[in-house]
């Protein structure tokens, strides 16, 4: 599922290929797509329009029109936002084709059929995130903000890592590469974690989406950036879907996968205990030469 990073990289490439493209014509071929307005509103107020910036929201991408529309979409599980050419045409699980100037296309394609899009205007875009938490990028996510936030949570810390309330763009495969690095075991409950692990679990939050940031993305199977390339910071990560291999973090045991909250979640047990005792493992860690 793209995540903060995923979709960071393909705002980016909006905005150094397509920005400034005018949309000659708009085809919605799968009617699920549109949850705002109706398919044929969106067509009509698509067309004729010119693209003049594209921005990111926690995991949703907003392309701004010079109507004053914007389009926002969530590419939820496999969503794909292919520009062609460069990209060969696409022949499979269309779901919106937007025709621009200078013979291109940008084609929305989801194996999953789960992405969604909404035309709004300035208020309504406003009122879609006005719920949404700071992002981790941000000046917002201020040093201390993690324990200030949720310090006084009983709940496990993984879920409130999640919840797009607490911190916006961040998910599950981000969340386990933060925790590990922090030493923290998923489970643990928010407010019996220290004051370290809260400033290390801050640190790792932002160091691990910028990495994927760095690295154009994580794919697995069906994350594509704009030109139809893959991501590469699968290559890099340390315990998301590395059940089984040794722990990167050199204590001699293996990474595991169990169900957290119903999600897949990959950690190591001996350096992020349920107990809590990890805070001297991960000082022990750093200053290891």
């Amino acid at each position: 599922m793209p995540e903060l990073p995923e979709v960071e990289t393909i705002k980016e490439d909006l905005r150094e290929l397509v920005v400034g493209s005018k949309v000659e014509e708009a085809q919605v071929l799968a009617s699920a797509l549109v949850e705002q307005p109706s398919a044929e509103e969106l067509v009509r107020r698509l067309q004729g329009t010119e693209i003049i910036e594209a921005r990111r929201r926690a995991k949703h991408l907003v392309i701004d029109l010079d109507s004053g529309d914007a389009l926002v979409l969530q590419l939820k599980i496999g969503g794909q936002l292919l520009l062609v050419p460069p990209v060969e045409e696409p022949a499979t699980a269309l779901m919106l084709v937007l025709r621009l100037d200078g013979d291109r296309s940008l084609f929305l394609r989801d194996e999953t059929g789960f992405t969604r899009v909404r035309l709004l205007e300035a208020e309504g875009l406003e009122e879609r995130f006005a719920g949404l938490g700071p992002e981790p990028l941000s000046d917002e996510f201020r040093s201390g903000y993690l324990r200030q936030k949720l310090g006084g949570r009983r709940a496990g810390i993984k879920g409130l890592l999640l919840d797009q309330k607490v911190v916006s763009g961040i998910g599950n495969i981000y969340v386990d590469e933060a925790l590990f690095d922090a030493r923290i075991h998923p489970t643990r409950k928010a407010n019996t974690l220290t004051e370290g692990e809260w400033t290390r679990l801050q640190s790792a939050v932002k160091e691990n989406l910028a990495a994927g940031i760095e690295h154009r993305g994580t794919t697995f199977s069906l994350y594509r950036d704009v030109l139809g390339r893959r991501g590469h910071h699968q290559e890099h990560l340390k315990v998301f879907v590395q059940a089984g291999k040794p722990c990167p973090g050199g204590c001699g045991g293996k990474v595991v996968r169990k169900k957290v909250g119903g999600r897949a979640t990959f950690l190591c047990p001996a350096c992020q205990p349920e107990n809590g005792l990890g805070e001297e493992v991960g000082l022990e860690l750093e200053l290891r030469p």
